[in-house]
This record gives structure tokens, C-alpha cells and sequence, in this order.
């Protein structure tokens, strides 16, 4: 593209051909940082959306599906598929005390603390599982976690009521 605007240029008279150089150099700039606002703008939007915490309701059926897991956790399963599906439950609960921390941050309401700690407690009864240091067969410690989790859904239920009671007052 260049080499053509160039081309256009030295075919132009000798006096104008310095001013329109310079005019569409001035031109080709624009274009450039006009392209790079509009990619820089897509990349935000695109971070906005990956980063932005769950509503209340969105919360709770990420919390919903942990329970499921937990609750699909087979121990009469092979050893592998057993540390997969206590592996993946993991990894949920992890994100999920991490979500709710955040959640806690940013509203300053306690109870999400509260989830999130009850969620980290359901992660430390399942990790001896991963690590081996609990048997397959030993389930105490998963229906202990399934029983924290319960818990969990319990407080933010409440959550919801309260979301519920503030939105009735406010109309």
C-alpha cells in the first residue's frame, strides 16, 4: 500500500506533491492509532468480560454443580477415575473460594467470607484423597465435605433472600 501511495505521489506535480506527502503521512498516522485505539478497546471489553465476578445467582449454581460433583464422587470407582473426579471437585472448590473471597471484597459483606471459608473447608477434607493419605473406601471425608458444602448453599440461599428483601424495599 505504501509503495502505491508513493507511486501517487511522485506522479503528482513537484510543488504539491511535498504537501500532499506530508498530508497523507499525516493521514496514514491517524489511521494507525485509530486501528490501535479500536484493538486496545476490544481487548479491554474482552478482559471486562473474563474478569468480572458472577451475580449472586450465577454463584450459586457454580456452588450447585460443586455439590453435584462431590456428590458423583464414586468410591467403589477405579483409583484413577476416583483421584479425577476428587482432582476436578478440587479445582472447583478452589476457584470457588476464590470467587467468593473476591465477591466478599468487593461488597464487604461478611457472608460471602463466610462461604468461602466453608468452601476451603470442603477442599481440605477432599485433598488427603488426591495425595493419597486417605483410602478410596474411607467416604467419611467426603460426605464431610458434601455436608460443608450443603452448608455453603445454605448461607448463600440467604444471600439471595436478603438480595430479594433489598430489591423490594428499594421499588
Amino acid at each position: 500500500m505504501n509503495n502505491f501511495l508513493l507511486a501517487a505521489i511522485a506522479s503528482s506535480q513537484a510543488g504539491s506533491a511535498q504537501i500532499n506527502s506530508q498530508t497523507l503521512n499525516i493521514i496514514i498516522q491517524y489511521c494507525v492509532y485509530g486501528a490501535i485505539i479500536v484493538v486496545s478497546i476490544i481487548l479491554l471489553a474482552l478482559l471486562h468480560k473474563y474478569t468480572r465476578l458472577p451475580k449472586h445467582s450465577e454463584f450459586k449454581k457454580k456452588l450447585s454443580a460443586l455439590q453435584t460433583d462431590m456428590a458423583d464422587i464414586d468410591t467403589n470407582a477405579k483409583r484413577m477415575d476416583f483421584i479425577k473426579s476428587v482432582t476436578r471437585a478440587i479445582y472447583k472448590a478452589d476457584s470457588l473460594a476464590y470467587t467468593a473471597t473476591m465477591l466478599s471484597e468487593k461488597e464487604r459483606y461478611s457472608d460471602f467470607g463466610k462461604i468461602s471459608s466453608l468452601i476451603q473447608g470442603a477442599r481440605a477434607e477432599l485433598s488427603p484423597y488426591k495425595y493419597g493419605k486417605r483410602e478410596q473406601s474411607d467416604d467419611e471425608g467426603i460426605k464431610t465435605a458434601e455436608k460443608i458444602i450443603a452448608s455453603a448453599v445454605e448461607v448463600l440461599n440467604g444471600v439471595i433472600e436478603r438480595d430479594g428483601e433489598l430489591r423490594r424495599k428499594k421499588n
